[in-house]
This record gives C-alpha cells, structure tokens and sequence, in this order.
C-alpha cells in the first residue's frame, strides 16, 4: 500500500486513495498475489541487509575501536565512545545501501508497479525477475537512487545504533541490577522510535 500511494494514482479516480481503496482496488484487481507483489523479493533482501548491516557495523567498529573506543570508565562500569557506534553505524547503512537496499527496493517499487498495472513481474522468481531487469534496462538500472538511499541507510544506522548503545549503557547505569535481555530489548525500543 506504501509503494501504491507513492505511484500513480489514476486507476483509482481523481482523488488520493486510503490506503482502504488501495488494498480493496488491488484485491479486485489481482487477488490475493497482487496484496503480496514484491513480498519474496523483500524478503531476501531484508534478510541480506540484516547480515551485511551488523557484519560491517561489528567490523567496522573493529578497525575504529584503537581510535574511537576508548573506554571511559563510569561508576566502575566500562562504557564505549558513542563516536565509535556513529561512525559504525553510518558506515553499515552506507554498505547497506549499495550491497543490497538500493537493488532490492528497486526491485520490489518495480514488482509492485507492474503488478498494480496488471502485468506479471510479481510471478517471475527472484533470479529471474534480476535477469529480465539486467536485459530490458541493464545493470546499473539496480542501483537508481542510490544516493537518497545512502543518505537514508547511512543517518538511520548511524542513529540507530548509537542511540541503543547509549540508552543500553545509561539503562545499566540507572539500574544496575537490570537484565541484559531487558535492557538489550528496551534500548532496542528507545532506538527505534527515536530513529523514526
């Protein structure tokens, strides 16, 4: 529904759609398949982006630690430098969007595109659908966008994982008796929102 109100709008008259009339529209339309355009595409590329995200934000942290890492110590307990996370985490969402965002999205905004125009991408495997992508506009037609993309990946990473490593440090410091999950899961939260 996202991607549907972000493209044209004129299958469904001169007003802007709910996404209601979109999803009804669409389920008129193409069925239940047409709701899921995209979902197998998106899928994997979440899946992707989740393994090369935090595989580049833990080595990039690696290699900035001798630097950036000094540990500062704090009540008796060891914190890391917040600059270290910033710099991991805008380095992530940037590896983010070039390995894997920017392709993915771009396929998915086109699955579902053709599907809202009644045509049969959404029905083409993930190897097949890159395949006849890479033939009808070449290869670099995968990486349109890329530079919004990075911008998005790179600040979003660069929030995200600096503002969980902070509130997971002060939630310690505040309780000192809190479970890691408890904390590891209310930082996880606190980031989240704070990132949107």
């Amino acid at each position: 529904m996202k991607t549907r109100r972000q493209l044209d709008t004129s299958a469904y008259g001169q007003k802007r759609p709910s996404s209601i009339a979109i999803l009804r529209h669409t389920y008129q339309h193409t069925g239940i398949r047409g709701i899921y355009a995209g979902c197998q595409t998106l899928a994997i590329s979440n899946a992707l982006k989740s393994g090369v995200r935090f595989f580049s934000f833990e080595k990039t942290k690696s290699v900035f630690t001798p630097y950036l890492g000094r540990a500062v110590p704090k009540s008796g307990k060891v914190t890391q430098s917040p600059w270290l996370n910033l710099i991991a985490g805008l380095c992530a969402g940037a590896t983010e969007s070039v390995l894997v965002v920017t392709p993915g999205e771009s396929l998915k905004t086109r699955v579902i595109h053709d599907s809202a125009s009644g045509g049969n991408l959404s029905k083409l495997s993930v190897p097949r659908l890159i395949s006849h992508i890479v033939r009808q506009e070449g290869i670099l037609s995968l990486w349109r966008g890329l530079t919004p993309v990075v911008c998005k990946q790179g600040t979003n990473s660069a929030v995200r994982f600096t503002t969980f490593g902070t509130i997971r440090d002060k939630l310690r410091d505040v309780v000192p008796n809190l479970n890691t999950t408890t904390a590891t899961m209310l930082a996880g939260a606190g980031s989240g929102i704070i990132t949107v």
